[in-house]
């Protein structure tokens, strides 16, 4: 994750002399770098979860198609997981495990794929597909001292997740983009997992605020 946080600075640092427009054309390239929270729990899950706060980073280009259709590619670091998950089920009978609660922390390296329309100068929307890679896992058990144990193999590691958004523009540069991404992937691999974790499945929102200029 440094390596990956350490390149979009150096791109963004690189890139400080490009300008933003007032408007683009047909076949413009753009670039946005934005920063900001993602609110994450599990849905489908067998047993009560909060939500989780996590940050998330990432940088996108964007290819005017037209005057109002877009083709953007995304890349991004996001924090998911869930908060204070009990297991209250009797079904839930794991010698080794507690019934909670659980914290779960699951870090995730993101590639967006997705179509924008231009509402107006201010509100795009858009849509899309999210290709995951989980690169570290960990859960907090509160019953045990608050012990933390590295989970990433008892994980798929691969995730595909539905991606739909809104972003406001503010003079064609700034902006703020409210995501919302349902994995469609279950998040259990092993045996152990999917008794405890049966159909839950990653959930998030994520608000960032960022940056757009041409490069192109």
């Amino acid at each position: 994750m440094r390596k990956y946080l350490l390149m979009m600075c150096l791109l963004l640092c690189g890139m400080s002399t490009a300008m933003a427009q007032d408007e683009y054309d047909v076949s413009d390239i753009v670039m946005g770098v934005r920063a900001g929270a993602s609110f994450n729990h599990f849905s489908s899950a067998p047993s009560s979860n909060s939500i989780l706060i996590g940050p998330t980073v990432g940088a996108d280009v964007e290819v005017y198609v037209t005057k109002k259709f877009i083709v953007d590619v995304d890349m991004s670091v996001v924090k998911k997981g869930a908060r204070k998950m009990r297991f209250d089920n009797d079904e839930v009978k794991i010698k080794d495990y507690a019934h909670g609660p659980y914290d779960y922390k699951l870090w995730y390296i993101s590639t967006s794929y997705m179509g924008k329309y231009i509402l107006n100068k201010n509100f795009r929307v858009y849509g899309g597909l999210t290709l995951s890679r989980l690169f570290r896992a960990r859960t907090k058990d509160h019953t045990r001292t608050d012990r933390s144990v590295n989970i990433r193999n008892s994980l798929k590691k691969g995730n595909v997740g539905l991606t739909a958004g809104v972003e406001y523009l503010y003079k064609n540069k700034y902006y703020i983009d409210a995501r919302y991404t349902w994995d469609i992937n279950r998040l259990p691999r092993v045996t152990g997992a999917k008794i405890i974790l049966d159909h839950s499945h990653n959930e998030s929102l994520a608000l960032t605020l960022g940056y757009r200029f041409q490069l192109f």
